[in-house]
């Protein structure tokens, strides 16, 4: 996260943090609406700063859902907000953890809350049974970074919010990480948007290890039009025209985009940016992007996979090697799920591993390829001497045997030959 949380926050490193940045002039008058992190929180004068903005909020109240409000003292660095201001006064402000909960157990700087065990270097005052709100944010690796944890009132329901996976409409049932979902009973918002790979958030009640949802919130790119957000690349194409933002938001970049603190060269999974948007012709386009780090930020890895793909009862691979599908992947050129299996095809995606060790390959681009073009480019693992299932003629993959890398190949349709980085 930016240096705020660094400070304030969490009192270790953290992983795939970068520098301060402005976000911002805190002279600057702001009017519209902002979705990030509380900094700068002062109860007393009922001010705080977001993407960089000083605010005022005079009395605004502090809205969760459902007529649930929090007095501003109980507002603090780093929780997540979405604001409405008008002159930088707020109209509205809205809290949006990642989760709400009980805290069922603590073990040093380890915490469960809805059966999900996290850690948080300030833990000051948090006891087991007391009720939080979390908030975290998506690192581009993969992981999850917790980045407040603050004591609230019995709320009465619990909230959890992430991608969904493993989705069987038939048992009413989902995973977002490793807490089961039952939607059984729930009132589910824009349930044909509802799908792996869709960002969700479920409110109700924990029984056990399974979260009995009595209302699923599917995200929807509308709620972002006209929206400044600051957050994590989670990944960027190879063209440098789509990032995805806080491994959710998939946002356009063109040649209208302008850039501050850096240029188009300079997006890269891991750096920390503001994005200001709108949503034109079904899309997120990114209107000003502002680097908020030094550029160390520590990097997720992406990946690209060209050759014959193989779809078959869901399941997609190339040359044996399976990439998942989901309802963020972007399919060009006129492929779709019906006439994917036996196309050449050319896939950009994350690669994420979980705490467990599992590997996935997600694909976030799916576009036609030349099955016959004499040349290919690849990005991705170098294991006993071949990288997408290929091997090298000409030995060429045995110096990047182990490593992770992005080659420029010869390709005769079956070897690859003269690889080089």
């Amino acid at each position: 996260m930016k240096k705020m949380a660094l400070a304030s926050l969490v009192a270790m490193a953290l992983v795939g943090c970068g520098g301060s940045g402005s976000g911002g002039s805190e002279a600057e008058t702001k009017t519209g609406r902002l979705d990030g992190q509380v900094a700068n929180i002062s109860h007393s004068d009922q001010t705080l700063t977001v993407n960089g903005y000083a605010l005022y909020s005079e009395g605004a109240p502090v809205m969760y859902r459902d007529g649930v409000t929090l007095s501003f003292d109980q507002v603090v660095n780093g929780m997540r907000v979405q604001v409405d201001a008008d002159d930088s006064r707020i109209e509205t402000m809205k809290l949006d953890p990642s989760l709400t909960g009980v805290v069922s157990a603590i073990n040093g700087n380890e915490f469960t809350v809805n059966g999900i065990t996290m850690t948080f270097a300030g833990l000051v005052g948090i006891n087991v049974g007391d009720w939080v709100m979390v908030t975290t944010y998506p690192l581009a690796d993969g992981s999850v970074e917790v980045v407040a944890v603050q004591k609230v009132p019995d709320i009465g329901f619990v909230e959890v919010e992430g991608p969904v996976s493993q989705l069987d409409s038939t048992a009413h049932s989902f995973n977002i990480g490793t807490l089961s979902v039952d939607y059984s009973q729930a009132e589910v918002d824009d349930e044909d948007e509802l799908a792996n790979g869709a960002w969700v958030e479920v409110y109700g009640d924990m029984r056990g290890n399974t979260l009995v949802a009595s209302e699923v919130d599917v995200e929807d790119d509308h709620d972002y039009n006209d929206t400044e957000i600051e957050g994590v690349i989670s990944w960027v194409n190879n063209s440098l025209t789509q990032i995805e933002l806080n491994g959710r938001l998939r946002i356009e970049v063109n040649d209208n985009t302008e850039f501050d603190d850096g240029r188009r060269e300079d997006l890269a999974s891991g750096r920390w940016v503001e994005v200001e948007m709108v949503h034109r012709n079904s899309r997120l386009l990114a209107t000003e992007i502002e680097f908020e780090d030094d550029g160390s930020s520590v990097s997720g890895k992406e990946f690209q996979a060209v050759g014959e793909a193989k779809y078959q009862a869901g399941a997609f691979s190339i040359n044996g090697i399976e990439i998942e599908i989901n309802n963020q992947t972007e399919f060009d050129d006129g492929l779709n799920h019906d006439n994917l299996d036996t196309s050449w095809v050319d896939v950009e995606g994350r690669y994420l591993q979980d705490a467990s060790g599992q590997e996935r390959f997600v694909a976030i681009e799916i576009e036609r390829e030349d099955r016959f073009d004499d040349e290919i480019e690849l990005e991705g693992p170098v294991t006993g001497g071949t990288i997408w299932g290929y091997s090298a003629a000409d030995n060429s993959l045995a110096k990047y045997e182990g490593r992770w890398v992005d080659l420029d190949c010869d390709f005769d349709g079956t070897n690859l030959s003269r690889c080089e980085d």
